[in-house]
């Protein structure tokens, strides 16, 4: 295997597990940063929280899932 195809598979998990683990910090958090408000709690901004907390996760699972689609053995 050359760096090119290591990578290939490396970064997909890389960027999902950084996307899990800042949907997690937030949940952990009771917090979410909002552009031109900064850290807002749940209380705060509920819509923007939970939005944030879902596109993460569905992100990461996207990332995921491409890495399977789109391997080439």
């Amino acid at each position: 295997m050359t760096i090119g195809e290591i990578s290939r598979f490396v970064l997909p998990i890389v960027v999902s597990v950084l996307l899990f683990a800042y949907a997690g910090f937030c949940w952990v958090k009771q917090k979410v940063h909002v552009r031109g408000k900064g850290w807002q709690t749940r209380e705060e901004s509920t819509k923007t929280f939970y939005f944030t907390i879902a596109i993460m996760i569905l992100l990461g699972i996207g990332q995921l899932f491409s890495l399977i689609y789109f391997a080439k053995f």
